[in-house]
């Protein structure tokens, strides 16, 4: 047996890690850069709220073995990892507290029943029924070996712009459940945010896992009480929560448009007859574009969004679905290849033709909702491949990524969610192709330059090989 403020104040143990997933998990929620700022009082704040409750602290409890035999190559294993080395010495700490009685960490659906929105861990109260108002605080993982501390600086003039999702996740989530408090943690760096505001909240500089006077423990342990202290936030009756994303491209003035070398009125003929598995889809065209599904490419599970290789005139296409209320990601995604066609076919070469777009009129597989056609073009996910490629090809596939970059940044854009994930590669003509652009911002959301290079750190990391400019 141990103190219990022993135990609290040690930093954590250094997490073994090999290898480890290769693309992010990256929400499509954002929170703008403009909404986020410096909580420039926060160790003033968390050691006040310790200092009061460390005197009724005085229990043993069971000393912790700190030593990491369990090596982690997942966000599944960090989160255990984390759950061991901190959530379970802060709950053991703050248990015998009167007020902490039925007050736990655990899995969000252990004190909530809602499922659309599922932080990785939950500080709340353990109740037979559970529901969204017993959730006090809320917490976010992201692998350390996909992002860095740079990636969760807030420092101004220059602040990642990395922040808007990761943080735009977290504050979903906070929203969800109407609390004040939530933490983003990579296990290496965590950062704590407070919500002020409708359209204010407040970020601690990363914390680092070897942290001492005071330990990650120690503020996990002030900051919980703290949540429980003031768990609640009511947004005002008429805060319009879309702003939080900042504002958007502008949008197309007509929903039902389609690429003007497409507007020919085909022929009816067997390729374009409606089957089972047919989506009809309005592109201004005097009848309904048909688009005969072949194979679904994404997971029947998803009910919002889903892609198929298709046909469509006889030509092959992939078609891209969605549901009624994601017209938003729709049309980022459309505004993006509108602007992208401006440029001409040399700004083309990375990314897919579209063919057309509009809104979804009969589908017995996507009964309703919004599609974008594309060109079909050839090539496997690139995280797929990348370990398999030698050096020429990998010196040609960053060329061309950052030709693609480059491409976007003269459209006024920058991506959120950069990664080989959403990127094809084809071996035999060592075609390139850009995808999946639901997660753009302007950069005047952003309001500073940014780099060529902020996308292809992202996306290979360590193997980016490409030269960068001096200065850039």
């Amino acid at each position: 047996m141990e103190p219990a403020l022993e135990q609290l104040a040690r930093p954590l143990p250094t997490l073994s890690q090999n290898a480890g997933t290769r693309n992010p998990s990256i929400s499509g929620e954002i929170l703008s850069l403009a909404y986020m700022h410096p909580w420039t009082t926060f160790a003033t704040d968390l050691s006040q709220v310790f200092e009061v409750a460390a005197p009724r602290i005085t229990h043993q409890v069971r000393l912790l073995d700190e030593s990491e035999v369990y090596t982690v190559g997942n966000k599944f294993g960090l989160t255990g990892r984390f759950v061991r080395n901190v959530c379970d010495p802060v709950m053991k700490s703050l248990q015998p507290l009167e007020e902490m009685e039925s007050i736990r960490f655990g899995d969000f659906q252990a004190i909530s029943d809602y499922e659309n929105t599922i932080p990785d861990v939950c500080f709340g109260l353990v109740h037979k029924y559970p529901e969204t108002t017993n959730a006090y605080l809320v917490g976010e993982f992201k692998t350390p070996w996909k992002i860095s501390r740079r990636a969760l600086l807030l420092d101004q003039p220059n602040p990642s712009p990395r922040l808007e999702p990761l943080i735009g996740q977290l504050v979903s989530q906070m929203r969800t459940c109407q609390i004040r408090f939530g933490f983003l943690s990579t296990y290496d760096w965590t950062v704590f945010v407070r919500r002020e505001a409708d359209n204010s909240f407040l970020l601690s500089p990363p914390i680092g896992y070897e942290a001492r006077q005071p330990s990650v423990r120690e503020l996990l342990t002030a900051f919980s009480l703290m949540a429980l202290k003031e768990p609640k936030y009511e947004e005002n009756p008429e805060f319009q929560p879309r702003n939080l994303r900042g504002p958007l491209p502008t949008h197309f003035s007509s929903r039902v448009a389609g690429n003007a070398e497409r507007q020919a009125l085909p022929e009816q003929t067997e390729e374009n007859i409606p089957t089972s598995q047919s989506i009809l889809v309005d592109t201004g065209r005097p009848r309904p574009t048909v688009v005969n599904c072949v194979r679904r490419l994404t997971d029947p599970k998803n009910q919002h969004r889903a892609t198929w290789q298709a046909n469509m005139d006889g030509s092959p296409v992939i078609i891209k679905c969605w549901a009624l209320d994601e017209a938003e990601p729709w049309e980022l995604e459309c505004e993006v290849y509108n602007r992208i066609c401006v440029g001409g076919q040399l700004s083309r070469r990375c990314f897919a033709n579209w063919v057309s777009r509009g809104q979804i009129v009969c589908s017995s597989i996507f009964p309703s909702g919004y599609a974008l056609v594309l060109q079909e073009r050839p090539g496997i996910r690139l995280d797929l491949l990348w370990r398999r490629l030698d050096d020429r090809e990998r010196t040609h596939i960053q060329a061309e990524i950052f030709h693609g970059i480059h491409v976007l940044r003269q459209t006024g854009l920058y991506l959120n969610d950069p990664g080989q994930h959403n990127i094809l590669y084809d071996r035999g003509s060592w075609e390139v192709t850009m995808l999946d652009f639901e997660n753009v911002s302007q950069l005047e959301n952003f309001g500073e330059f940014i780099s060529d290079y902020f996308e292809m750190e992202i996306i290979f990391g360590a193997d980016l090989s490409l030269g960068r400019p001096a200065g850039g």
